[in-house]
């Protein structure tokens, strides 16, 4: 049996502790009380996502990074402006 400090700290710790029973019902009010998202409306687009704009694969899974293929944009020459005097 410990004594002193040590068996008053294991009363307070019984004391404090919650039954089986409080425990589910306190989860269950937490569910209860979570805000639910409306269903999707059909026929609308999804909702954006958030994607890193260059991904990267970690340095040490031997993946190699490979460069996108150029859009059709970056290969359009342009006339070049001339200066007027």
């Amino acid at each position: 049996m410990g004594k002193g400090r040590d068996k008053r700290r294991r009363k307070a710790k019984k004391q404090n502790q919650r039954t089986r029973d409080e425990v589910a019902h306190a989860y269950a009010e937490a569910l209860a009380t979570l805000s639910r998202s409306d269903p999707p409306i059909l026929g609308e687009p999804d909702a954006a996502v958030y994607a890193p704009l260059k991904p990267k694969p970690h340095i040490r899974s031997g993946a190699i990074a490979i460069p996108e293929p150029e859009s059709d944009d970056a290969l359009t020459v342009l006339k070049p402006k001339t200066i007027s005097k």
